[in-house]
């Protein structure tokens, strides 16, 4: 008998490698974000702005990689040149990512002139700080953004499986990310530097590159499938599919792009506000922020590995899409409400287990990811539902899902930018959320509208999206509300005035019941309440036994100064090096605050007084302790600046 031929012309198990490989250059791309941002603040300095450069840049680069990428790989008929491509790309990173220590070694006698120079002009200085920190980290961030429609034009071979095998992609890549942000967070830094971890980051690239280089070069190379290459509309398709799924329109084509862009929007700027949230209940570290971090990329890899799977099996793809967004949106609505009301329940937590901080921490992440799992899951659905929508042939894949994926980029990119320096700052947290929410629902209610006229759909069916839809919309007039009195005190550091509540009362009254328990204890009255850019500052007000007054000003929920106990440190700060220091004339102090510290240096004979500050809403706070602080921002030899410090000097 004949030897039956082998239909399958690609390598056996090169599948299962690429996913390997994406997962790893996942890792590998959240490392570099976290390694390149702390080497860039070093010499644009860590203020917010600097920070938001890096961050625009990363995910602009991801976007126009994906953009520039998806125009032009349709046209490669060799699957395995794909890979080739691939891993090219990736030995590209793994070269540049060394040479960018030695550039930033180059450009920083540059950047120090240009701030010397253009420091007190804000704007001029940021964007020729951006045009920069594009130029140096532009083309390693376009490359790792290019490889995602690269590889889905490689793995996706016709349209049934198009949701499970975009889904798997980005899931897969994404859980790497989530990885690699929690071992370099954690671990890798800590146990090996800065130049150990690039190291590492950069040998897994190098292994990725030559490992899909050697495969491409050993199999047999053959022209892609005819169902690949001549696939038709989807619609001579669907016959061959074990379900029936409705044919999208131009509208509905155009109008998931509107979505995904809107949901990168919502996803990126509710993870900005939560971590500004988080940062006042559970201490604004850098291991909070990474679990934050990791809690929510890993939500949004899960729901498009589940999405993925639906998408090929649910007849009306389109309306699964407007339910995911719509259902997104009012769980942030309510893990919001739940989060801005756990501040006793996290101190109780972090209390109960102070001495042991390993154990602390996986808790901190296990709670923060069972409270935002849900939301961030529904915001995951996106990336594979608009690719099986948007995608009317497999031959047009790499174009689809490059364009898709360059508009979400862009949605992702404004969101913590309007979130960090429009919303918050003008509106505070709250409202920020609550417009956040509301644009989203508004997106999907007037989608479903257009579309209910245009295909002359039944009420009925409009009003399962409608009625939660607008009840959200009505929700969002009155919450979230938080307890700002309560915020304007971290617990997560102070527990003498409400040890006895955390021991007496039990896990499930303290979250569902955590803010009346907290205000029986509450003693200050909040006198002033700023949502900066810079981050959340407060002061608040009491009174003693003997009627004396004591006003303490807090950032993120830390008090920073205060009218009587902290009154020693503040005044020694100025007085012990201005007495060491022989007639000095111009004097640099670091940190408003209070102002105290600098209203001292005053009573010497200065010329000029400097005061460095992050965070612009200290200034208007400092004024309550204009009877301690000498005035300071008003005399004429002090400057308010307005800038990260270390930069400054």
């Amino acid at each position: 008998m004949a030897k039956k031929k082998n239909m399958n012309p690609m390598p056996p198990g090169i599948f299962i490698l690429v996913l390997t490989c994406f997962f790893l250059s996942g890792l590998s791309g959240l490392i570099y974000e976290i390694l390149w941002t702390r080497m860039m603040v070093k010499i644009i300095g860590s203020a917010p702005f600097a920070v938001s450069i890096i961050l625009t840049i990363f995910m602009g680069g991801l976007g126009l990689g994906s953009y520039l990428a998806g125009g032009v790989i349709d046209r490669f008929r060799q699957p395995l040149a794909l890979v080739k491509l691939y891993g090219l790309l990736e030995l590209l990173i793994a070269v540049y990512a060394l040479l960018i220590p030695l550039l930033l070694t180059v450009v920083q006698p540059l950047q120090a002139v240009l701030y010397n120079a253009l420091y007190e002009r804000f704007l001029v200085y940021h964007l020729i700080t951006f045009a920069i920190s594009a130029v140096i980290l532009g083309l390693p961030v376009i490359c790792m953004g290019a490889t995602l429609p690269i590889l889905c034009r490689f793995y996706v071979a016709n349209l049934t499986h198009l949701g499970t095998h975009t889904g798997r992609l980005y899931g897969l890549n994404t859980i790497g990310a989530a990885l690699g942000s929690l071992v370099c967070g954690f671990w890798l830094i800590s146990r090996w530097g800065m130049t150990g971890t690039l190291a590492a980051a950069v040998v897994v690239n190098f292994a990725i590159g030559l490992v899909c280089l050697a495969f491409s070069r050993k199999a047999r190379l053959r022209p892609a499938d005819k169902a690949a290459a001549d696939d038709g509309p989807r619609k001579g398709k669907l016959k061959q599919q074990a379900v029936y799924q409705e044919p999208c329109g131009a509208f509905e084509r155009r109008a998931a792009l509107v979505i995904f862009g809107v949901s990168g929007f919502c996803a990126m700027a509710s993870e900005v506000i939560w971590a500004r949230l988080l940062g006042l209940i559970v201490g604004p570290t850098t291991y909070s922020f990474t679990i934050v971090l990791v809690t929510f990329i890993t939500g949004l890899a899960l729901g498009s590995l589940i999405f993925g799977y639906l998408a090929d099996r649910v007849k009306n793809l389109f309306r699964l899409l407007l339910l995911s967004q719509a259902a997104a949106a009012l769980l942030v609505l309510g893990v919001s409400q739940l989060l801005g009301g756990s501040q006793f329940f996290f101190a109780k937590l972090i209390f109960t287990f102070k001495d042991q901080f390993a154990l602390q921490s996986l808790l901190k992440a296990v709670l923060l990811f069972g409270f935002m799992i849900l939301p961030t899951l529904c915001f995951g659905a996106c990336f594979p539902l608009v690719g099986k929508i948007t995608t009317r042939s497999a031959a047009r894949v790499g174009r689809s899902i490059g364009l898709a994926y360059m508009i979400n980029t862009v949605g992702a990119l404004l969101g913590p930018f309007c979130a960090g320096f429009v919303l918050i700052p003008l509106m505070g947290k709250e409202l920020s959320l609550s417009l956040v929410v509301g644009l989203q629902l508004i997106t999907c209610l007037l989608t479903a509208a257009i579309q209910l006229g245009a295909k002359k759909q039944t009420p009925w069916q409009f009003s399962k999206l409608a009625i939660p839809a607008l009840a959200g919309l009505i929700l969002c007039y009155y919450y979230p509300a938080f307890n700002h009195a309560q915020l304007a005190m971290g617990q997560y550091h102070r527990f003498d005035t409400i040890e006895s509540e955390l021991t007496d009362n039990g896990w499930l009254k303290s979250l569902i019941q955590g803010s009346s328990i907290l205000a029986r204890s509450q003693t200050r009255e909040l006198v002033f309440y700023g949502e900066g850019i810079g981050g959340f500052t407060t002061v608040t007000r009491s009174t003693d036994v003997m009627g004396n007054v004591k006003y303490s000003l807090a950032n993120s929920g830390k008090t920073d100064a205060s009218s009587r106990s902290d009154m020693p440190t503040q005044t020694l700060l100025a007085h012990f090096p201005m007495l060491f220091q022989k007639n000095p004339r111009a004097v640099m102090v670091i940190g408003l605050a209070s102002g105290v510290t600098a209203g001292e240096v005053l009573h010497y004979p200065v010329e000029k007084l400097d005061v460095l500050e992050i965070n612009d809403q200290v200034a208007p706070a400092s004024k309550f302790f204009e009877p301690w602080n000498n005035r300071v921002l008003s005399d004429p030899r002090t400057r308010l600046i307005v800038q990260d410090a270390r930069a400054h000097l």
